[in-house]
């Protein structure tokens, strides 16, 4: 996607991939993946201490400084963790550095997290409220005029806020959602869904299956909502090397999650193999719908960018 368009103008499906935790990595990884191709790049916004992460707005905005051409993700911020008027203005900070190459990443979170936001006196009550309003109060202030908001939680007017960023009227917001209700809000409030890592295909297929019809439904038009997917994947030359990797790369990322069966994720969730059977795999998500797929490495992730590489070219052919 060009810089400062508006991001419905590309349809055409999109690989993007997500970024090392690596402070050592992320700058040859994130030109590497420019100079492959890769519409895009990815960070998080994890809650958990258990292995290490950076920040991913401060990544991003590093980011931005090195590359020229990669769309900026998060998938996703929290509703309420940050207060919305400064979350406005660190993302359009994202998005003036990075000339207008940012797309947001939402979601409500999950319930374990919040009795931890909470002892450290972050507001957790009637987070799809805060959702919600947090959206329409970083609208508002991305108007570029003095905003005006009356809402629940939230409630001003006459206030100016800047930088605007440089998408106008603003930056995508795509949603993170799995329930019913949450994704035919995604559908009424955001201009995107993103599908989570952890659910397999059958799962993302089914929520596609919602999101179409609440599409028709609401009278959407399909070419201002974009629906994505983040992709755990292992590339190797066999399918047996591929998941030896993963079963213990997957016990290290989700052993003793609460919400997560590590023991089971590779089998339920990974596409791994050679480059042609990832293709094939990655191929079922874009004939369902899906116009970009976020691949994460789960190890070796400058060895295995490089072999996205070569699933983008098996994907290509695929598509003749």
């Amino acid at each position: 996607m060009k810089s400062g368009t508006n991001e419905a103008e590309s349809r055409a499906p999109r690989l993007s991939v997500g970024a090392p935790t690596d402070p050592e990595a992320l700058v040859p990884f994130a030109r590497r993946a420019e100079e492959l191709g890769f519409t895009g790049i990815w960070t998080q916004d994890t809650l958990s201490a258990k292995n290490f992460s950076l920040d991913g707005l401060h990544v991003l905005s590093y980011l931005a400084a090195v590359t020229s051409r990669l769309r900026l993700g998060i998938g996703v911020l929290y509703s309420g963790r940050r207060n919305p008027a400064v979350q406005a203005r660190e993302l359009a900070t994202i998005d003036q550095l990075s000339r207008g190459r940012l797309t947001v990443g939402l979601g409500v979170g999950l319930d374990y997290h919040r009795e931890t936001l909470s002892a450290l006196g972050i507001p957790t009550d009637r987070p799809v409220r805060r959702l919600i309003e947090g959206i329409g109060v970083m609208r508002a202030l991305w108007s570029g005029t003095e905003a005006d908001y009356d809402g629940e939680i939230y409630k001003f007017s006459g206030i100016r806020a800047q930088p605007d960023p440089v998408q106008r009227p603003a930056p995508p917001i795509w949603i993170g959602a799995r329930a019913e209700p949450a994704l035919r809000r995604a559908v009424r409030i955001a201009d995107g869904w993103t599908g989570a890592g952890p659910a397999a295909t059958e799962d993302f297929l089914d929520q596609l299956k919602i999101v179409h019809q609440a599409m028709e439904e609401q009278g959407r038009d399909p070419a201002t909502f974009t629906v994505s997917k983040s992709v755990y994947i292992a590339v190797e030359d066999t399918e047996e090397e591929a998941r030896r990797h993963l079963v213990p790369a997957f016990d290290r990322a989700f052993g003793g999650n609460p919400v997560y069966d590590a023991s089971s994720m590779v089998d339920r969730v990974a596409v791994y193999g050679p480059p042609d059977r990832c293709a094939r795999q990655l191929l079922e998500l874009f004939d369902a719908g899906a116009e970009e797929l976020i691949l994460y490495p789960m190890y070796d992730r400058t060895t295995q960018l490089e072999a996205f590489g070569d699933v983008a070219s098996a994907l290509t052919a695929a598509r003749r």
